[in-house]
């Protein structure tokens, strides 16, 4: 990353407030980690966890589309794919451990 490109996002976050930045990181890592979870709840086969987890998804969904656009690089670049994939990865996991417990349940 160039030299300018760095200072333009360290002004940009002096700039914004940390409300609007906690709200970027929080809505793009839930995000993340209700994408992930309902991909291991799919290929797990556990019928009422995918049923659940679209649910949830779409209605966060709406949270999402709707949400300003990032227009900045620091949204662009830090704001957005970090927690993303950090709530992705975090999904990842924890849906493992759920798929397993939900699977363990007497039938």
């Amino acid at each position: 990353m160039s030299k300018a490109k760095f200072k333009k996002i360290v002004k940009e976050y002096k700039d914004a407030s940390f409300a609007e930045i906690f709200e970027g990181i929080r809505d793009n890592f839930t995000f993340g980690l209700l994408g992930a979870i309902l991909v291991v709840f799919i290929s797990a086969r556990v019928d009422l966890a995918v049923l659940i987890g679209y649910i949830v998804y779409y209605f966060y969904m709406g949270r999402i589309v709707n949400r300003p656009k990032y227009v900045t690089s620091l949204g662009r670049l830090i704001v957005f794919p970090i927690p993303s994939a950090l709530g992705a990865f975090t999904g990842y996991k924890l849906a493992s451990i759920l798929a397993a417990a939900i699977e363990t349940f007497p039938k």
